[in-house]
Order: structure tokens, then sequence, then C-alpha cells
């Protein structure tokens, strides 16, 4: 389990981890951050089960970060922690699981993590984020609209990975689909990079960036948050909706190998 600790006083950020720690039955990771802003940089590298926040901070306040943690992480869980009594109402707003009262002690927060693993343990798995499309041409849905980009490249992006049904794949690898002349890595994997936050703003605006997994030179899908044709047909489902018909994301040559493997099944 990995727990944020967000709060711009590094005392009541080492205070608060040491009351955590406590406070638990279980192993975990215990991470602090003074800002917003590095909070949103560390998701690169890792992303929290838990979220202790701070409201009141310079730049990115904590209800502005919780909301922009809630549309990227659908399943995270915010706890607000603050010296003020006025954001239980906005606490209510944003759904966050859990509200405390600065200075909070380890039995404050041993009897909010109680009522959040109770929760947790009857909370049925992630709900899929993302409708896709793979059979014909790719698309990909959220709320029942298409997702829109600003790159036509952070599409096929996503096509790919979804087309890798979750396992990692390179920013070489990446670069070599998306063009056929590698003789400037650089500069592709520095068009990548762009295409790739384009994608994550793209899926952010309408709550499925948590989809997007990014571990250092790896890209991949979390299938679990995705309901897919490509997948269903796979698992042996054999729903109209799930029936393949001699297409496979047509718009892409790229895709024709794997039509062909889908025709010789």
């Amino acid at each position: 389990m990995t727990i944020f600790v967000v709060d711009d006083e590094p005392l009541a950020v080492e205070s608060l981890k040491l009351n955590i720690s406590k406070s638990l039955d279980e192993e975990a990771r215990i991470v602090g951050f003074s800002n917003s802003s590095d909070v949103l940089a560390y998701l690169e590298e890792d992303k929290p089960d838990i979220v202790f926040l701070d409201i009141e901070m310079p730049g990115m306040n904590g209800v502005n970060l919780a909301s922009t943690l809630k549309n990227r992480l659908p399943g995270v869980i915010i706890i607000f922690v603050t010296a003020y009594n006025d954001y239980a109402l906005k606490a209510w707003e944003l759904r966050v699981d859990g509200y405390l009262l600065k200075p909070a002690s380890v039995d404050d927060i041993a009897t909010v993590l109680r009522d959040v693993f109770s929760k947790r343990k009857i909370t049925p798995g992630p709900e899929p984020v993302l409708d896709v499309q793979c059979f014909g041409k790719f698309e990909a849905f959220a709320n029942g609209e298409p997702v829109r980009y600003k790159r036509s490249r952070a599409k096929e992006v996503l096509a790919y990975l979804v087309a890798a049904r979750g396992a990692g794949v390179s920013s070489g690898e990446l670069c070599g689909v998306l063009w056929e002349d590698n003789s400037d890595i650089g500069r592709q994997k520095t068009y990548l990079r762009q295409y790739v936050q384009s994608l994550r703003e793209s899926l952010d605006r309408c709550g499925a960036g948590e989809v997007l997994i990014h571990n250092r030179d790896s890209y991949s899908v979390d299938t679990k948050l995705i309901e897919c044709d490509y997948y269903r047909y796979l698992s042996g489902e054999t729903d109209e909706g799930s029936m393949y018909h001699g297409e496979f994301m047509s718009q892409y040559s790229w895709a024709d190998e794997i039509c062909a493997e889908l025709d010789g099944m």
C-alpha cells in the first residue's frame, strides 16, 4: 500500500507520516510532499492508494489537487487534513473519503482508516472508464462520448497500447511504430513525450487519466479500466459487440499483423 502525505509545512508532513505509521496494522510506503506540483510529477513513478491532503497550500490548493487526483485516479482514497472546519462541505462535494482536523492524533487517524478499509472491503473492483472499439476503425469513448485528441498521433499511441493488452511498450518501440525512419531517434522521442502528454491531457479531461501508465521508459494501459471488443473476443465472448468481421484498427498499417493473427484463429 502506498500513502501520500501532502502539506506545505515540512514539520506537519513528518508528524503526520509518523502518526499514520503508528496507526497502521500493515506495512505501507508513506511518501511526503510539500506542494501539489511535486505530487502530480511523482505520479509518473508511483500511484497512491490513499492521500492525506492539506487544503490551504500555495499554488494549487488541496481542493483543486483532490479534484485532479480524482479525475486521474478514480479509485484513489482522499482524506482531507486541515486546521479549518469550513471545508467539510467541500469535502462532501468532492466525495473524499475522510476529513481530519489538525492536529490529527494517532487515534483520529486510526478511526478514519478503519472506516476507509471497511469501505474498501465491500467496494467492487474498479469500473471501466474507457469503452474501446478495435474492430473496424479504432475509437475510444468515455461517458458515451468520443475521446477528443488535439494530436492524431496521441490517438495512435493509445491504439497501440490498447493492442498491447497491458504489456509495457518502450519508447523505442513506439517510435518505430510512429515513424518508419528511425535515423533521428532523439528528436522522435522528444515528439513522443509530447504526444503522450497530449494523450494524458485528453484522458484527464474525460476522467480516464488512470488508464495510461508510465513507468520509466515503458508505457502501458490498465486493462481493468477498459471495456474492449478485442479483449472480450479473446476471452471467448460471442455477443454481437465482440464479433470480429475481418477488420482491426483499420486506419493503422501496423495493425495488419494482428488482423492476420485474428484471421487465423
